[in-house]
């Protein structure tokens, strides 16, 4: 099996993520090198690059003998502009989300991934979260009946967040930072392209410009509808997933997963309204159901299975379900509810592809 040799651009924050889930793939990858502008960050790097070759940047490093991949782990508005150079020099490349900081960006990055096919990916890696995958899984498989409207919420605690992410100036704010990993989840859960969007955007609580707090509303051609909610200024945070059917509801809180639901063995009755003054309680009389309330455990199922799925794709030519149409969708919907909302912060930010 040819493993494929990996260089990490940028060490920050996120980057310990993506170095630990590369090792954690090594029957596919080897870590070969690092690469980041401030030579303490080469110093203090993740663990698993502490022996791999360090670069003071991406150009040097794509120079690196042998070289088949680069990861990119910069600031947001570094994304496009180096993976268009990894294209260039005709490597793979993993794209950090957001992938883009807006739909006319993300085209220019498609149109040079088609010159290069099968080496543009993007790390939409919240698609393998156990709970999400299950939760998914139970609502197809018509526990609940036909899904009429799911609720997703990331809620990061209350923090007057001040560093470079809370910045307009660096495509910062917690809808380009949050936003990506739910509006991909919503479209698996919608099952349907979306034909209307509402959007809410502000900044309440975070020291920079960046918004804060947001809620975008989609709904599919087929009616369903997904209510998003991304925060950083809710102390009380509620449910990570809520799926309402016709027939019952999941949900996913405080790392449980469970349903409520009608039993499958009880028949609904063909009954009718009446219009006769009703008893004086509230309900339906004329029938009983008989409800069945189960808890399910999560896969043994984790994020850096996205690494499998990409070596897949790029080695054996086998299609990856991040694929790069909804990740275009995923950039346009966030560009959208920017539009929508009026959070004219955001147009502080300059491409630096545009």
């Amino acid at each position: 099996m040819k493993k494929l040799n990996v260089g990490i651009v940028g060490l920050g924050r996120i980057s310990y993520a993506h170095a630990n889930e590369i090792a954690m793939n090594s029957e596919y990858f080897n870590l070969v090198a690092c690469a980041d502008h401030d030579p303490e960050r080469l110093k203090d790097c993740p663990p698993e690059l502490k022996d791999t070759a360090k670069y003071n940047s991406l150009e040097e490093m794509l120079k690196h003998p042998g070289l088949d991949m680069v990861t990119i782990a910069t600031r947001h508005p570094d994304h496009v502009p180096m993976a268009l150079k990894v294209l260039e020099a005709d490597k793979i490349v993993l794209v950090e989300k957001p992938v883009a900081t807006s739909l006319a960006e993300m085209d220019v990055m498609l149109d040079m991934g088609k010159k290069h096919p099968g080496k543009l990916f993007v790390r939409h890696n919240h698609r393998f979260d156990p709970h999400f995958v299950k939760a998914l899984e139970l609502m197809k498989s018509g526990l609940v009946g036909e899904p009429q409207y799911i609720k997703l919420t990331a809620a990061v605690g209350f923090c007057r967040r001040n560093d470079w992410m809370t910045m307009t100036e660096y495509y910062g704010g917690l809808l380009s930072n949050w936003g990506p990993h739910l509006i991909d989840q919503a479209l698996q859960y919608l099952e349907s392209p979306v034909v209307d969007i509402w959007a809410d955007v502000r900044r309440v609580v975070s020291i920079g410009d960046g918004d804060d707090l947001c809620k975008i509303i989609l709904k599919g051609a087929n009616n369903r509808v997904v209510d998003i909610e991304i925060t950083g200024a809710n102390l009380l945070r509620g449910r990570d997933i809520e799926i309402i059917g016709n027939r019952g509801t999941i949900v996913y809180e405080n790392g449980k997963l469970f349903a409520k639901y009608i039993d499958p063995l009880c028949e609904l009755k063909d009954l009718k309204p009446h219009p006769e003054n009703p008893p004086k309680r509230y309900g339906n009389f004329d029938e009983k159901l008989q409800f069945v309330t189960s808890e399910y455990e999560t896969p043994d199922y984790f994020q850096e299975v996205l690494w499998k799925y990409i070596y897949l794709d790029a080695v054996e030519g086998i299609p990856t379900p991040i694929t790069l149409e909804l990740a275009r969708e995923v950039v346009r919907i966030t560009e959208e509810a920017f539009r929508i909302s009026g959070f004219e912060n955001i147009k502080k930010f300059k491409s630096k592809v545009l």
